[in-house]
């Protein structure tokens, strides 16, 4: 059983819990209104994995501040070491190409199919990302449907649009 470290972090929208591996974060819970719930959506996450309390990891003490700023509406670079072990292939592929839209930005299903190679694998590119468990580090919510509309997200839609507009994304 491999063992995580997990830190759970109080910003402006709520509680956040992030869970790191030795390779690097393995899961983002977005905000929730209290530790308990946030601790419990991480739970649901975990696999076999055994979870470890660790609020001194630098690392995590680093995501803490950003992810505050990010929730004051601040621009930041979430440049972390990603760990992708329980993925698919596809997934990884998938996770990559989204984590290059910058903030502000946002791209299309398809446009990250045309990235990796498949155009016709919008469907399977929207079902990866709502696998994603980091969100934010894997910034799904910038990837939307064609003709501006919002399409899916794990967060749920209110969630995604609120996460848009506090990144200045105008949705035509």
């Amino acid at each position: 059983m491999e063992k995580l470290r997990f830190n759970i972090m109080q910003t402006e929208w709520g509680f956040v819990a992030a869970a790191l591996s030795k390779r690097g974060f393995r899961h983002l819970i977005l905000p929730q209104a209290g530790k308990e719930q946030v601790f419990n959506a991480l739970c649901r996450r975990v696999r076999d994995e055994k979870l470890v309390p660790d609020n001194k990891d630098l690392v995590a003490k680093k995501l803490n501040g950003q992810l505050r700023n990010y929730f004051q509406g601040r621009l930041v670079d979430f440049n972390y070491k990603l760990d992708y072990d329980t993925a698919t292939v596809f997934q990884r592929q998938v996770w990559c190409v989204a984590r290059t839209i910058p903030y502000g930005s946002t791209q299309t299903y398809g446009w990250i199919a045309e990235k990796i190679g498949d155009p016709d694998a919008r469907r399977a590119v929207g079902q990866a990302l709502n696998a994603n468990p980091l969100p934010l580090l894997v910034p799904c919510h910038r990837v939307i449907a064609a003709r501006g509309k919002l399409g899916g997200f794990g967060g749920g839609p209110e969630t995604k649009s609120k996460l848009l507009q506090l990144e200045g994304t105008i949705l035509a």
